[in-house]
């Protein structure tokens, strides 16, 4: 088990904003010399969020005069936008503190880890999840700003084709803990085969134990997406859940789109016969962060151990999970 790090002890992550360093420099348009300079200091982060978020093709990234002219409109286009997230961003002015805290924890259970930098961009409302790079030897955790505006904020109301679900990991808080997971799931999801739905279900435990063990300041419904109700359903009827598995043979099935795939996927319900239409989204992330949780109570493991048993059946007989008792 873990004990948040003391805060005034923490190391600061060097943080960079790359749509704050483009809007430094657009008052009057982004010219080819700001262009050159903004990429010799954001090098490969630079490139990945024209090509993989904003959908350049690779094939102009040498084109200076190319780059100008589609910052210049960028900038035109985001700046009313630009200016309502970093008002909200305002509002939460220890939110670097609250990611340097979480990756603090997650070097201390995993002292391999390296270093780790923090890249804060804008999408347009397209890069849903946090993502991880590797640049000179570090560690790249990047995420759009505007996607964690709070599940209160109306500008996603108002985005044609933007799901509901979305809101309910939108919330600023989660930065951190979606941060650290982005890390360990780019770091162990080869090692762990899925082939099962019982792989499945540890997998996604694990990063669920971890978010929880990464951010142990927030209420678990908060940080997973939940509401209370939903919460207070899914611990209600964990028996159910878990002897529903069982009865439709579930656990050991292989076929992911026909057979397990509804119970992990982001959505606001599950669905599907023989579940309630009030059936909360990811019962099989819930059920396997309850089979984790117990495997890490009775073992004692730590959380790099519990990362390092790539054994979904191991880790279920372990634990000693079952509900239905």
């Amino acid at each position: 088990m873990f004990v948040a790090c003391d805060s005034e002890k923490t190391v600061k992550l060097q943080t960079t904003h790359l749509t704050e360093a483009i809007e430094a420099v657009s008052e009057a348009g982004v010219s080819e010399k700001e262009v050159k300079e903004i990429r010799q200091k954001f090098t490969k982060k630079f490139d990945r969020w024209c090509v993989d978020i904003m959908g350049i093709p690779p094939q102009y990234m040498g084109n200076d005069s190319l780059l100008s002219v589609f910052l210049t409109n960028f900038m035109e286009l985001n700046r009313p936008i630009l200016a309502s997230v970093q008002k909200h961003y305002d509002r939460y002015p220890k939110i670097n503190d609250k990611i340097s805290s979480s990756i603090a924890m997650l070097k201390k259970a995993f002292p391999d880890a390296g270093e780790f930098e923090v890249l804060v961009y804008f999408s347009q409302f397209s890069m849903t999840n946090t993502f991880t790079d590797t640049v000179s030897g570090k560690h790249i955790l990047g995420y759009s700003a505007e996607m964690f505006m709070d599940d209160t904020c109306a500008l996603y109301n108002q985005i044609e084709g933007m799901p509901a679900w979305i809101k309910r990991y939108a919330r600023t808080e989660q930065i951190p803990a979606f941060l650290a997971v982005t890390y360990l799931n780019g770091r162990y999801q080869e090692s762990h085969v899925r082939k099962t739905m019982l792989d499945e279900m540890i997998f996604q435990g694990k990063l669920w134990y971890s978010m929880l063990q990464l951010s142990p300041d927030i209420a678990p419904e908060r940080l997973l997406g939940y509401s209370a109700d939903e919460w207070n359903f899914l611990q209600k009827e964990e028996a159910n859940i878990w002897n529903f598995y069982l009865q439709e043979k579930t656990l050991f099935s292989t076929d992911f789109n026909r057979g397990f795939k509804r119970f992990f996927v982001q959505g606001e319900r599950t669905t599907g016969a023989g579940l309630p239409e009030d059936c909360p989204p990811r019962i099989g992330n819930y059920s396997g962060l309850k089979i984790v949780t117990a495997y890490a109570e009775k073992t004692g493991k730590s959380l790099k151990q519990i990362w390092e048993e790539t054994n979904a059946g191991n880790i279920l007989r372990e634990s000693g999970y079952n509900p239905i008792r």
